[in-house]
């Protein structure tokens, strides 16, 4: 196995991006250190089988990519970091010449075969992750950390109901495959926790990430599993769909209004100008709901859609009373004609402030 110095540690940490590698770690005090196990111990068992372990664990976001809401996923980049105390893997940093043993690769997973650690996996992974640098530290009061910088593709929920003006929680679920929560609890690592502030997304902006432990039940064990969820909170950037759809949508709605001036012209005319916007608007619909899975509720962006449809259609409809109107009365169209010049807007933006307020 390959043993490096400490400063081989730093460097190396610097040059992959673990946090771990330069930061503050739990120790082991107030555990015994019994100095280097001997082989009557079997290092693959619980290191304390009294009491469930404690594994402190947090992740780093490097950069988040392909946040899919038709394919409920998204691709994640970066760092997790877990730690623990296992005091049988003490030694004499003196006679070792080195206070912390440092593993890299396919070393890490040699060792792995002989000792205890977490076994965890991603819960919501989509496929397999893909990990390009993994390291493990055994420091001499045998407090042990793991880092790996992985990518994978995980499965998330996506709430849609004020899209396009909505913020999302990306969930990174992390448990052990083999220890229950008898054995394994996982406690939420704030100083490994965060996100890379470096990095842009076209059309997400990151606020921030938390974590949390929860306990679940699952299907492979009759104990409940500790489970470390990772929340990466992020708003969508709207500027697209304000300049692209909304702000055409509007103006195409505000242009069929200008049948109310046409005072005295035929049913044809008006109506053509209304048909034109109700076709766009469809258009319109079609093109974002390719971009969204088929849920079973209105977005705040479909609420709108159907209050511009519904505004065109009854213009269409003013416009065929009108043109009755204006063959038998032409004063009574007159004034049906000046009325709706200011309650079809004042409406139409009554209706979408209701609807922006009540999601």
């Amino acid at each position: 196995m390959v043993i490096l110095a400490r400063c081989g540690v730093v460097l190396l940490g610097c040059l992959v991006g673990l946090p771990g590698a330069v930061m503050a770690r739990q120790t082991c005090a107030g555990e015994d250190q019994p100095g280097v196990a001997t082989g009557h111990i079997d290092l693959r068992l619980a290191p304390d089988p009294s009491r469930p372990t404690e594994v402190h664990a947090g992740l780093f976001v490097e950069d988040l990519r392909d946040i899919d809401a038709v394919q409920s996923s998204y691709r994640f980049r970066g760092v997790v970091s877990v730690s623990w105390c296992d005091p049988r893997l003490a030694f004499d940093a003196a006679a070792a010449g080195t206070s912390e043993k440092v593993y890299v690769g396919a070393d890490v997973d040699a060792l792995t075969q002989t000792m205890w650690w977490t076994q965890a996996f991603p819960v919501n992974q989509v496929e397999e992750p893909r990990i390009t640098e993994l390291v493990m530290r055994i420091r001499s009061d045998g407090m042990v950390s793991r880092d790996l910088n992985a990518s994978m593709r995980l499965a998330t929920h996506f709430d849609l109901k004020r899209f396009p003006f909505d913020r999302q929680q990306l969930i990174v679920a992390v448990e052990s495959f083999t220890w229950s929560a008898d054995e394994l609890v996982f406690v939420a690592d704030a100083t490994t926790t965060g996100f890379n502030e470096n990095f842009v997304m076209p059309e997400w902006d990151i606020l921030g990430v938390s974590s949390r432990e929860e306990r679940v039940d699952v299907i492979r064990g009759s104990q409940p599993f500790s489970r470390l969820i990772l929340t990466i909170d992020v708003e969508r950037k709207a500027g697209f769909y304000y300049w692209k759809v909304l702000l055409p949508l509007l103006l195409i709605v505000a242009l069929s209004w200008s049948v109310f001036w046409m005072v005295g012209e035929r049913f044809g005319i008006r109506v053509r100008m209304s048909a034109t916007g109700i076709l766009t608007v469809v258009a319109f619909q079609f093109v974002v709901s390719q971009n969204l899975p088929r849920v079973g509720y209105l977005t705040l962006m479909d609420k709108i859609m159907v209050i511009s449809f519904v505004v065109l259609a009854i213009t269409v409809l003013q416009s065929y009373f009108v043109s009755r109107y204006d063959e038998e009365a032409r004063d009574q169209a007159l004034r049906v004609d000046r009325a709706a010049r200011w309650i079809f807007p004042v409406g139409y933006f009554a209706l979408i402030a209701i609807a922006v307020l009540s999601v």
